[in-house]
């Protein structure tokens, strides 16, 4: 059997390689080629939908707390804000796995 020499000097060198070639991609992607889209597609969808955002925030929080206060809920169903608890706990539980 021969003893297998591993050449750690290379392997360095081609994971630097890669990681600068990582860096470059995210340094032109995050720069202007991609926030100012977003930002001019943010308000063209805010425009174009008449301030969605805005004009329904009260509704927003009506819904939201549709329900509170009932004694009994159906059975198998959840309340609108239990829904969006839920919603929000998987966003942000997944952004905070990926990070």
């Amino acid at each position: 059997m021969y003893a297998r020499v591993i050449n750690y000097r290379r392997i360095t060198d081609i994971i630097e390689f890669l990681n600068d070639i990582v860096q470059t991609l995210n340094n032109i992607l995050w720069g202007n080629l991609l926030i100012i889209p977003l930002i001019v597609l943010g308000v063209y969808f805010t425009v174009g939908t008449d301030f969605v955002q805005f004009t329904y925030f009260k509704e927003m929080l009506s819904l939201l707390g549709d329900g509170i206060g009932k004694l009994e809920p159906k059975s198998g169903s959840i309340s609108s804000f239990q829904a969006f608890c839920i919603s929000t706990a998987s966003r942000v539980g997944t952004s905070n796995i990926a990070v």
